[in-house]
């Protein structure tokens, strides 16, 4: 009698299941409570990239979901490797990213107990549970399969938000001799016919037409473009949607400009977005309809109930409404008035020097196909209405999350996902320094991002702020390295710009080395508050 071959490891099914969903990087800081998975996923053939902060291993997970659409993972041990990713997980979640957490767990035997074994603490599945879409343990071995599938069933099919999977470290190392099946329920994400109608015949009979995106609407961009065009209606975003259209088209219309002509517009269509500021701060009357298209039914009437609400898949619902929905001859006075209002932005913008100029030499630099990681700086807070998008995917912003230091791991993430693809990232020197140490992963992964680095030795924002409030500044100066030397320490490249001109010839010259990462420090003073530009009052 022959010795039976050893079932395959909890460990091993997550590897397989990485694979069969075309997972192909995991983002990590090993350590012993999880080497039994990254062993199973190395032997599986998926590429590790090992960040120096768990932190910074979630921050990449987001750029590279948010920049693809596909699954972003990251594992990191129990307790303060959970509790160090929890940043990238809220942003994650803010952002509508498609990442995967795979956390490891203290052993079953010492679960609930409170014993202080190491990485220990209490309720790690309920902080989870708060950062994500949906959060699961794999009690036992057999339970694997079940969980696994829930969790990339969430993440194919519902709103895309981060979903974690803990794995007790006994748990992760055991044989699965038999996995319970799991069958995925049923899902229907095509809009009702009757509410398609009702949205169809207010479009058709509307006179001053908007369309508003978000990230939803990002994989529907040739949907979102075809209507607007068929209905000559202008298209805006915020952050999440833009790009679509690229800014290059006629009918794209900088945020603060649908802002102007919000008194005047009939009809919205939003289209995957939270449709937040509009309704809480534009303001609404009984003229205006709002029709919504969202995948989630909380969000689509979480502020107010729209007219007509399509809870459906973004794509399913435009193409539903494009069937049918006649072409609009005539509508020149409502694009006029679209075209007035982006001039007066457009001349407001002029005014926000030095970031307008910096913006413009840095959008110069980049190729339309190249990604800008935005940061929370003042050439940062600038770009949301003011650099130029002209691809749905390629602006990542930090959305309403706003944490201060996410920008430079999460363009690694970027370039992780998009290998030969020019990837930009522009930080101030506070927000840098939050996760810079990952120069080090950059060069020794041959991670080529271009990072740009405002240095005004100083938090600008808050001490802004802290003037405006309190009449003075209080710990808002910095002290800074030499961001050049401190670049070359690592084996970047680290250069120095002053002003525009020379910072479009050093980034292009940056994106010339396919294998090196490379620091750009830009020093700068104070700049103008582009605040009057973002923050929007009531107009209705």
């Amino acid at each position: 009698m022959t010795n039976a071959k050893p079932a395959r490891t909890v460990a091993d099914h997550v590897a397989a299941r990485l694979v069969a969903e075309g997972v192909e990087t995991v983002f990590t800081v090993p350590g012993e409570q999880i080497d039994p998975l990254i062993g199973a996923i190395a032997d599986a053939g998926l590429r590790i990239v090992p960040a120096r902060h768990e932190q910074s291993a979630a921050f990449m997970a987001y750029g590279y979901a948010r920049s693809t659409g596909r699954i972003g993972v990251h594992a990191v041990i129990s307790g303060p490797g959970v509790l160090h990713s929890t940043a990238g997980l809220a942003l994650g979640y803010a952002g509508d990213a498609r990442m995967l957490c795979l956390a490891g767990q203290i052993p079953t035997t010492a679960l609930g107990r409170g014993l202080g074994v190491p990485h220990e603490i209490p309720d790690q599945l309920g902080i989870l549970r708060t950062l994500t879409g949906r959060a699961d343990r794999v009690t036992r071995p057999d339970r694997v399969t079940a969980v696994l599938g829930a969790a990339f069933h969430h993440l194919n099919t519902e709103r895309p938000r981060p979903v974690a999977v803990e794995i007790p470290a006994d748990v992760l190392s055991a044989p699965v001799p038999a996995p319970e099946p799991w069958t995925a329920p049923e899902t229907d994400t095509t809009p009702d016919r009757a509410a398609v109608d009702a949205a169809r015949e207010l479009l058709a009979g509307a006179r001053a037409p908007l369309v508003i995106v978000g990230s939803g609407a990002r994989a529907a961009a040739a949907e979102v473009t075809e209507l607007a065009e068929r209905l000559k209606a202008p298209v805006t975003s915020e952050m999440g949607g833009r790009g679509i259209p690229g800014d290059h088209h006629e009918l794209a219309l900088p945020y603060p400009a649908a802002h102007r002509l919000w008194p005047r517009v009939d009809v919205v269509l939003a289209v995957g977005t939270r449709l937040m500021r509009p309704q809480s701060e534009w303001g609404l009357d009984d003229r205006l309809k709002v029709i919504r298209v969202d995948l989630d039914p909380e969000e689509i009437k979480r502020v107010a109930a729209p007219r007509v609400a399509l809870v459906a898949d973004a794509g399913h619902a435009l193409r539903a409404l494009l069937d049918g929905l006649p072409a609009t001859a005539e509508r020149e006075d409502w694009l006029a008035d679209a075209r007035r209002a982006r001039h007066e932005v457009e001349e407001e913008l002029a005014r926000l020097v030095p970031q307008i100029d910096f913006l413009r030499a840095l959008r110069e630099s980049l190729p339309e196909d190249g990604f800008f990681v935005d940061e929370l700086t003042q050439v940062g807070y600038t770009a949301r209405v003011g650099f130029p998008v002209l691809r749905p995917y390629t602006y990542i912003p930090a959305t309403y999350q706003g944490g201060l230091g996410y920008g430079f791991a999460t363009a690694l993430g970027v370039q992780v996902a998009n290998p030969g693809r020019p990837v930009l990232s522009v930080s101030g020197d506070g927000g840098f320094l939050y996760t810079a140490n990952e120069l080090a992963t950059a060069v020794q992964y041959r991670i080529p991002v271009v990072a740009v680095v405002f240095n005004d030795n100083c938090y600008a924002n808050i001490a802004r702020s802290q003037r405006g409030l309190l009449g003075r500044t209080i710990a808002t100066d910095l002290h800074n390295p030499d961001f050049v030397a401190y670049a070359r320490s690592f084996g970047a490249r680290g250069v120095r710009a002053d002003g525009p001109q020379e910072l479009a010839a050093r980034v292009a010259e940056a994106f010339g080395y396919p294998d090196t990462p490379t620091v750009i420090e830009v020093p700068v003073g104070e700049m103008p508050s582009p605040w009057s530009l973002i923050r929007l009052p009531r107009v209705r």
